[in-house]
Formats: structure tokens, sequence, C-alpha cells
């Protein structure tokens, strides 16, 4: 699959506020590869199924039609235009399209280059910005990030964990962009992990000060986080949890790998280390994936030593099976 068709597959499977469907759109509207964007974008809309009237895509196009004819500057209109006739059927997509549309008009003549970093099940990597920040990525993530910063706003877009240590520029706000959070930087050092897969977001500082701001949900808030802060967000109910934590729960060693777990459900602690160990792992009992365990493990603990110790403060037993492990209720 192409860089291209990932960073498109990508946006589409989520929504998006205002000013990240902007920054979608200056990449897709530049010049840059763009009969490649247009007709990969076309194969996406081609796949979706149509699941209302005629009637109602119709109207839907000609009221974003009328916005295109009424707008200056160039835009792809007859691109756009087929493509909004096929997503007006999928509400997610929908949404992410109108956008697209909506913001394209107005879209400024800053390019970015984008890029884009993906880590394998038992991979870490290390990423430099182009303002000298750093971000440590953990197994199963994707980071997208421009070649360089050329906006008022330093933003990059995560999927899955990463350590991250922001440098400091008082005159451009740095935020990490994940599936439920937007983590406005101040200059610090901090770890989030936002995996699409894992029913909670967690946002642990160490250094310096953010605000956790989360979207999508009923009810959006902001959190001040100072350091030591560790906020957890429930994907399922939108219930935010906060505690303060021992810096020394969480190691910033580059070399190291470090598992922090804090009030967290087995479910996602097995989906985790699947992707640190990159090993199969089955919960026998549904019941049993919601229990919840604290445990840090920041020595570079084996898989067994890691089981072992979640063994004997839960109700969790393990064996393994014909290569793959069984976790199972006492």
């Amino acid at each position: 699959m192409s860089k291209i068709k990932r960073i498109i597959n990508y946006y589409l499977l989520h929504q998006y506020q205002d000013d990240v469907c902007k920054d979608f759109a200056d990449w897709f509207t530049a010049e840059q590869d763009a009969e490649q964007k247009d007709g990969l974008l076309r194969g996406e809309w081609e796949s979706i199924v149509p699941q209302v009237s005629k009637h109602h895509i119709r109207r839907s196009y000609e009221e974003v039609e009328s916005r295109i004819h009424r707008s200056e500057g160039k835009i792809r209109r007859v691109a756009l235009a087929n493509l909004f006739m096929r997503v007006a059927a999928v509400a997610i997509v929908a949404l992410a399209v109108v956008s697209i549309v909506k913001i394209a008009v107005d879209a400024s003549s800053t390019r970015a280059e984008w890029c884009e970093v993906y880590t394998s099940r038992g991979e870490s990597r290390t990423v430099e910005l182009s303002d000298g920040s750093t971000l440590r990525l953990a197994p199963g993530s994707r980071l997208i990030y421009p070649s360089k910063f050329t906006d008022d706003v330093r933003r990059v877009y995560l999927s899955g964990e990463a350590y991250a240590n922001i440098a400091k520029d008082e005159m451009h706000r740095f935020i990490v962009s994940a599936e439920q959070v937007d983590v406005v930087v101040h200059g610090t050092q901090f770890n989030i992990r936002s995996y699409d897969s894992n029913s909670e977001v967690e946002v642990m500082l160490l250094e310096g000060s953010v605000d956790m701001e989360t979207k999508n949900m009923r009810q959006n808030r902001t959190v001040r986080m100072s350091p030591g802060d560790f906020v957890k967000v429930d994907k399922r109910s939108g219930r935010l949890t906060y505690e303060n934590i021992p810096k020394d729960m969480f190691d910033d060693d580059p070399r190291a790998r470090n598992l922090t777990f804090i009030n967290s459900r087995l479910g996602d602690i097995a989906v985790q280390l699947e992707r640190m160990f990159d090993v199969r792992i089955i919960i026998d009992q549904p019941t049993l994936a919601e229990e919840r365990y604290y445990s840090a493990f920041v020595n570079d603990e084996s898989l067994d030593r890691i089981l072992s110790t979640l063994e004997q403060s839960g109700k969790m037993c393990y064996y393994w099976r014909n290569g793959e492990i069984h976790l199972y209720i006492k």
C-alpha cells in the first residue's frame, strides 16, 4: 500500500475537527501527486454502498456544488463533487468530505510535505522533527508529520503510543492529535497511548505542562496537567480519571522496553503485550478482559515475568499452547 493511500485511509477512518480537516485538505489539494490522490480517494468512494435515497444525495450534492461555484481559488471541483456523491451515503465519511470541500475552497497557499512513520510489532523507533522535537514510537504505532513546520501551530497525528520530548517555542504551539484527544504542549516531556484497538486513551506528563483536550465525545473537556499527572479517557463512556504517580513508574530511557499499566483493563494489556512481544494472546473468558491492573515494568522484563507478576496480583492465570498464550480465570 502506498504512503498516499495509507494517509487517505487513516484520515477517512476517523472524525476530525476543522483545523485537522484543513491540514488534510491542504495536503490533498496540493499539486504534487494530484492525479494519484484523486484516483485513490475516488476508489475509496466507489467501494461505499449507498444506504440513503438518491434524492437525499442529490440535495446534499447541490448544496456543496453551490458553495464550490461561489468560491474563489482553484480546486479540483469535478473530482471532489463526484466523490461527494458517493460519500453522502455514509455518515462518518460524509462529515469528513464535507469538511474537505469546505476547507479546500479556502485552502491557504502554504503547503507542507507530509511524512509517515510506522512501527511494526516488536519494533520501536525515534523520529526527530524539523523543530528539534523527538517522538519515540512504541510498537504498532503510526505518526504522520510535516517535513517542515510552516504554520502557526506545529501539529502531528498519532495512532498508537509515543514518548514525546517537545522543543519549546512560545510563538508556535505544538499539538499531538490522536483519535479521542488533542495534547496541546507547552514545551515538555510526556507519554501518550492512543491505539485504535484500546478502550482507553492515556496521557502521562513527566515534565512541563500540557492541556489534554477531549474531542468527538458527547461532552468535551480540557484538562491542564502538571508533572506526575496521569489522565485516562474511557472511549466507551467518555469518563475521565486522574491520578498523580511517581515519575519512576515510567522509564524514559530510549533504550528501555518499558510498560506501565495504571488501572488498565486486562484486554488492553493483552493487546499491548501482543504488540511488544509479537505474540498472540487469547482471553478465554470475556469477563476477564474487564479486570483492571496496576503494574510497572521498567527493567526490560521478559514476557513470562510480566505475565507471572500479573498472575500474582489478580484473578488471571496463563498457559502456553501451540505458540499462543491463553489467559483464564483462576
